[in-house]
């Protein structure tokens, strides 16, 4: 069987780990060609080793709620070297809010308190925002349909509630306008929680989620390898053992043949039995757009948001006033530039050198596109005058690293989820053709390898049927 990879993310490289271990516990040979567009592995995966530091530039851990990529960890051989995070004495996350920085208060699960004493005690919300969530039981549920997360949260809880803590913790997370985020299809949980109990908040007082003293994310439960994320990249092409590795070539055509698909790149057209595509769904629709031209409709139609990544190395001697907390969220009301900060060496500082402080910016999003588009120096001196006003003085990197991630984060709009049910019930209709990423089912780690493993399933069961 000789199957295409085209497109080495996460996604793409867990799809072949996979299909290589079902061809070997069902005895069928396989040939694995990969094709990637830049000139490495890894896709938004990106380690920096320097002088004692191994920095994470793109993602820098993933959850483990999810099983697949901690699951996926330990085949690679990475069970023993992940580590958790070491946050010292500050575990929750702060919001700056109306110049201040402010704990949520212990138990704040994303929208809504877990436990009541410490969000009662809190001064981040005002007495009337307090009211209005102890009275969240009284609320009807909701019509069924699908709805966004802002509608969900202020319906439920009210707008005080969105604004300071549920805008800044999920549009952060997804990068996104939480006022055209589906919430069925990023945040089920809590629907789930209203389905079940009728009250979001008494369901979770009665079944807590967070572990102790925590606030915001979850930090006990992310894990990152030791050596670095791309660890996991190098792992994935060794175990694929790939016949071939196609770099800086983009697939530019995708056909229909007797015998299976053939391909078609600046090096040719070659002939395979199956095709995986782990490419952004547009790209993956416009390849489709002549197999199948609602099939490339459909996955055209689902939109991406661009965002910066900024780290920034600071000499601990230089650097004064760091908050006991592992991470900051900035309300888009406040205005600024700056979506988060993480405090990558409170998180991991086992990852990031003697004497250092790291941090990690936020910027852009669907909420601010632009910022992608700055020049480096424009950057800089957005970081610098924010980061001036967050911490209360002038800090001066002695390093700064900038990835621009331009339309790399997928924005689950409403009605994602039935979308994507169609495109994966007429995908069954194509023999030999499988599609994987973060535009499907979760743009986590742990989803994109769970999306890399059904791909792998589906074109391994065509072939053998």
């Amino acid at each position: 069987m000789k199957v295409a990879i085209v497109g080495a993310g996460i996604s793409g490289l867990s799809s072949a780990h996979y299909l290589k271990k079902l061809c070997l516990e069902g005895g069928v040979p396989l040939e694995l060609v990969l094709f990637e567009s830049s000139t490495h592995p890894g896709g938004v995966l990106d380690t920096v080793k320097k002088e004692g530091m191994v920095l994470e530039l793109g993602p820098d851990s993933f959850i483990t709620s999810k099983p697949w990529a901690l699951d996926l960890a330990k085949e690679l051989g990475l069970g023993d070297s992940l580590l958790g995070v070491g946050y010292g004495r500050g575990k929750n996350t702060f919001v700056y809010y109306g110049g201040k920085l402010l704990p949520l208060p212990e138990g704040f699960f994303l929208m809504a308190p877990s436990k009541l004493l410490p969000f009662l005690r809190s001064g981040l919300f005002s007495a009337g925002a307090k009211l209005r969530v102890l009275f969240e039981p009284l609320v009807p549920q909701g019509s069924g349909g699908d709805e966004s997360i802002r509608s969900f949260v202020e319906r439920r809880f009210g707008r005080e509630i969105f604004e300071k803590a549920a805008q800044p913790l999920l549009g952060g997370i997804y990068m996104a306008d939480p006022d055209k985020l589906s919430l069925s299809a990023t945040m089920p949980q809590f629907l789930e929680m209203e389905r079940r109990s009728g009250s979001v908040l008494w369901d979770l007082l009665r079944n807590p989620p967070t572990s102790r003293g925590e606030s915001g994310a979850r930090y006990g439960l992310f894990l990152t390898p030791a050596e670095g994320m791309s660890v996991i990249v190098e792992r994935l092409c060794r175990s694929a053992e790939f016949a071939r590795q196609d770099y800086k070539t983009p697939v530019l055509s995708l056909k229909k043949s007797e015998k299976g698909w053939v391909l078609g790149s600046d090096r040719g057209e070659e002939e395979f039995d199956a095709v995986i595509l782990s490419v952004g769904a547009g790209a993956a629709g416009l390849l489709l757009s002549d197999v199948d031209p609602q099939l490339g409709t459909s996955l055209s139609g689902v939109r991406y948001v661009s965002s910066a990544v900024v780290t920034l190395v600071f000499d601990e001697k230089d650097f004064r006033g760091l908050p006991e907390c592992l991470g900051i969220i900035i309300p888009s009301a406040e205005g600024m530039n700056l979506v988060a900060c993480s405090l990558y060496s409170r998180k991991f500082p086992g990852k990031s050198g003697r004497g250092k402080v790291v941090i990690r910016c936020f910027l852009g999003g669907e909420l601010n596109p632009d910022a992608v588009l700055w020049d480096e120096e424009e950057i800089k001196t957005v970081l610098r005058e924010e980061l001036a006003r967050i911490f209360g003085f002038d800090n001066h990197p002695a390093e700064i690293y900038i990835r621009r991630y331009k339309m790399s984060m997928p924005r689950f709009a409403l009605g994602h989820k039935e979308e994507i049910s169609g495109v994966m019930h007429r995908l069954s209709r194509h023999s030999g053709l499988a599609l994987c990423g973060a535009a499907y089912f979760g743009v986590g780690i742990p989803d994109c390898v769970h999306s890399g493993d059904l791909a792998a399933r589906k074109v391994y069961a065509d072939m053998v049927r």
